[in-house]
């Protein structure tokens, strides 16, 4: 009885599973897109760090607590350092600090002064610094975007071929028991005369044929995770429609391919590579760092200048090399970018091309499938001169035809999402999920 009543608390539960919680179920457990949702997180979080440069960082810097022990007294030292830190605001870094130390021996507080400095590199380059950021976000975007699809087309292909393929399972195994019902019909018609040996060994290689088909079609079917319910096919095969119905025209698309995450991010990596190449007279400067800072304290205050920097006189060619380098990577920066938009293009060239071969295939199928039905159609109005095995096969024969046809329909879609793939079109967003 509890059992009854489980099933029954379970059932709307299956009947809500759809196509595209199938496809949520399989993101929860996807390596790739796990993986590339973790990097994706991290380059958002860099992202807006770099657009947070007026939050300050609060800190407690080396607070410490030291005790002397000695014969006759126990004296101890808190030193509370302060600090308020604005970090790469526009590549200068500005703070404002204090500490305050307690000694047990004098008992009292004192402080080191209020302090507000400045300080900032001459060649800061913080704006490449943010470049390469934006940069990694498109990146990981689209790799995020790139495993979303394919888990996606992956259950596509899944349920698709979970009906197909047991559908052809059941058709070829039926085609298998009316030829073996051949053979031996033969073989016993070749006992009495009335049938040529060669007869039995042509329908024998037939029945091979079919038996190297079904296993075939086995292996086939092993590939498919599980079995899903003909609702989820319908709704999957409604939603590539609805998903497919109004497509870009092929030169809308090559236009719409600039637009990619990981086209941005070539076209990012190219602005920074020009930017360094500009600035390529650094490599033979020093780079100081300049710094000021005012310290408030209760007799007055004092202010400070200076700089700093490190400087290789003689090196062993590492500028010269750096130099030359920089030049280099623009040209490879450049030519790579360049060498996407023509490989895009011509992804979208052979995605339009797959969908006009697609369309063609699928008329070959109405075609045959007419043909078909006109046969079985002929046939059945001549029952009484037709054998009940000539019948069957030519049922078989439309059955076949129709499951190829679907096939046919299938593949045109997917030939579609193949295209919107291209584009860069988040197919679970678009198709309703998150």
């Amino acid at each position: 009885m509890l059992r009854r009543v489980l099933l029954l608390l379970l059932l709307p539960v299956f009947a809500l599973a759809s196509f595209l919680d199938e496809v949520q179920n399989n993101l929860r457990t996807d390596v790739s897109y796990l993986s590339a949702k973790l990097s994706y997180e991290e380059a958002v979080f860099q992202v807006q760090k770099d657009k947070s440069v007026l939050i300050p960082y609060v800190s407690l810097d080396k607070f410490n607590f030291n005790t002397s022990i000695s014969e006759s007294t126990v004296t101890y030292v808190v030193n509370v350092p302060f600090s308020i830190t604005f970090s790469n605001v526009a590549g200068f870094n500005f703070s404002i600090s204090n500490s305050w130390k307690y000694s047990s021996s004098d008992d009292r507080w004192s402080d080191s002064g209020w302090t507000i400095s400045v300080s900032r590199s001459l060649f800061s380059n913080f704006d490449l610094d943010q470049l390469q950021n934006q940069r990694n976000l498109f990146d990981v975007s689209w790799k995020l975007l790139s495993a979303k699809n394919s888990v996606f087309v992956n259950v596509a292909n899944d349920v698709f071929n979970s009906f197909y393929y047991t559908r052809k399972l059941q058709i070829t195994s039926r085609r298998l028991q009316l030829l073996s019902a051949q053979v031996e019909e033969l073989r016993k018609a070749y006992e009495v005369g009335n049938a040529a040996f060669e007869d039995i060994v042509n329908t024998q290689k037939q029945l091979q044929n079919l038996v190297l088909q079904l296993e075939k079609i086995s292996q086939a079917r092993f590939s498919v995770s599980k079995d899903y319910p003909q609702t989820m096919l319908d709704e999957m095969m409604n939603r590539l429609c609805e998903l497919t119905s109004k497509l870009p025209t092929e030169q809308e698309a090559i236009e719409a391919i600039k637009a990619r995450y990981d086209v941005q991010a070539s076209y990012i990596a190219l602005e920074i590579a020009r930017r360094q190449n500009e600035r390529a007279y650094q490599t033979w400067l020093p780079n100081p760092i300049l710094s000021a800072g005012m310290t408030f304290k209760e007799d007055g205050y004092s202010v400070s200048l200076g700089f700093s920097f490190s400087y290789n006189l003689i090196d062993r060619g590492e500028r010269s090399y750096s130099y030359k380098n920089v030049q280099d990577k623009l040209n490879l920066q450049r030519a790579s970018y360049e060498d996407k938009l023509r490989s895009l293009e011509k992804a979208v060239k052979d995605a339009y091309a797959s969908i006009r071969i697609a369309e063609v295939s699928k008329q070959l199928a109405e075609l045959d499938l007419e043909l078909k039905k006109m046969n079985l159609d002929r046939l059945s109005k001549k029952k009484e001169f037709v054998s009940a095995h000539d019948l069957e096969t030519a049922t078989l024969d439309v059955e076949e035809a129709e499951l190829e046809l679907f096939k046919s329909e299938f593949d045109l879609l997917m030939s579609k999402v193949n295209l919107l793939m291209i584009l860069g079109i988040d197919l679970v967003e678009i198709s309703g999920g998150a």
